[in-house]
């Protein structure tokens, strides 16, 4: 069964972004190539120094209790962590995803060039795997795997899910390639999910593992390793202050599942008091999904547009300091997302800064608030009760680091979100 799905590869949506800026005329040689040679222009970050991240890592507890998973923040852009899976427990990194439902690593047979480099899943080290021989493949927004579904034991957050359905893929599409992380931990509803694989937070529901599928993202702002979190259960007051405040899941569509993403209606947005328009204010229907596995906040293509004149970000950067905040408002409430988050800052091979907002074009009539949106918040998702909330981060957690800074590096062929 073949499924698009929104969780995209970030480095893609960061070069959407920059070309989404301006007309081909204004761009750097970098946005002309991507612009008019329809080549992708993969972006990578210049990190800070090591000192620094561990600076910012001491905010977090080292040793994290169970229930915790430690988030590594690759660039800015990529968030993933760690799970075990099979008998001897063979470790795993993926994209903690909420933009899909299935868990998959690269098999020992995959020699694909997207599973150089990762680990690979031996199911003849494991004494509690087996399969049925069901083929699985997933299409993603950007990027592909093929192979089968297995069964096995797998550990996520120091919680053992046994008899957990897994794809173990043969062949990965190149858009994995040279990628940090093995795999993918989907984290969205079973309704999604290829081969209806019931997902691992539902397993641990019935199993009797944890009360209720309730789970939370702290993304750092800092790259680095163990700077950001995901807790399974109860919200952590060690990472908001004040209130958390809950919204409905809503349909895609009319008539659509409420269980599927995690689809919320919002009413507007603005920078800062002034309202933007969108074209789902018309229909008084603006619904986006909640995406930890995509890096930008993707909208319809003039909309986005219409964002970027209102910031008016100068691509040299001059006027960083006066970029306004963008303001989400969801149910009446007014959630402002800082220029630290969504300025993304790139630095060409002459060694000149250029800026744009973090923001890309989709061919979808609903946006993707993904993790230049969720860095602002602590947000807390509940599928038990199909809601999800955002509340204000820790005072120690508030103030993002300095803007990223992204080097251009070498260009591969063009790939777009779900088409």
């Amino acid at each position: 069964m073949n499924r698009f799905l929104f969780a995209a590869i970030p480095p893609i949506l960061l070069s959407q972004a920059f070309a989404a800026q301006g007309d081909v005329a204004n761009k750097s040689l970098f946005d002309q190539q991507a612009v008019s040679s329809e080549k992708r222009t993969y972006i990578q970050v210049h990190e800070p120094a090591t000192e620094q991240r561990l600076q910012s890592s001491e905010l977090i507890t080292p040793a994290p209790e169970d229930g915790e998973v430690p988030l590594t923040d690759h660039q800015n852009t990529q968030y993933y962590g760690t799970f075990t899976m099979g008998s001897q427990k063979q470790q795993f990194t993926g994209v903690l995803d909420t933009g899909s439902s299935n868990i998959w690593t690269p098999e020992t047979n995959c020699y694909t060039p997207g599973c150089e480099g990762k680990e690979k899943f031996n199911p003849n080290l494991s004494s509690t795997f087996f399969t049925e021989d069901q083929e699985l493949s997933i299409q993603y927004g950007t990027g592909s795997m093929q192979g089968y579904v297995g069964y096995d034991t797998v550990t996520f957050g120091g919680i053992t899910v046994t008899n957990q359905g897994i794809g173990l893929a043969s062949q990965l599409s190149d858009d994995f390639q040279n990628s940090p992380f093995d795999g993918i931990f989907g984290l969205a509803y079973k309704s999604i999910a290829s081969d209806q694989v019931t997902p691992w937070m539902d397993n641990a529901v019935t199993q009797g593992l944890i009360p209720k599928a309730v789970f939370s993202f702290y993304l750092s702002n800092t790259p680095g390793n163990g700077t950001g979190r995901l807790i399974i259960g109860e919200p952590d007051p060690d990472y908001y202050q004040g209130d958390i405040t809950w919204h409905p899941l809503q349909p895609l569509e009319t008539g659509g599942p409420v269980d599927f993403y995690y689809n919320i209606a919002f009413d507007g947005i603005a920078v800062n008091n002034d309202s933007i328009p969108l074209s789902c204010q018309s229909q008084g229907n603006c619904r986006a999904i909640v995406d930890s596995g995509t890096s930008l906040i993707v909208g319809p293509a003039n909309d986005i547009t219409n964002l970027q004149n209102a910031l008016n970000i100068n691509p040299d950067c001059s006027n960083l300091d006066e970029q306004p905040d963008l303001v989400f408002t969801i149910d009446d409430t007014r959630y402002s997302v800082p220029p630290e988050f969504y300025v993304v800052k790139q630095v060409d091979w002459w060694g000149q800064e250029q800026c744009t907002a973090g923001l890309a074009p989709g061919n979808q009539d609903f946006w993707i608030f993904g993790d230049a949106f969720m860095r602002g918040f602590y947000v807390v998702f509940d599928k038990t009760d199909s809601r999800i909330a955002f509340a204000t981060l820790a005072e120690e957690l508030s103030a993002p680091g300095e803007l990223r800074k992204l080097f251009a590096s070498h260009p591969a062929p063009m790939s777009s979100l779900n088409q």
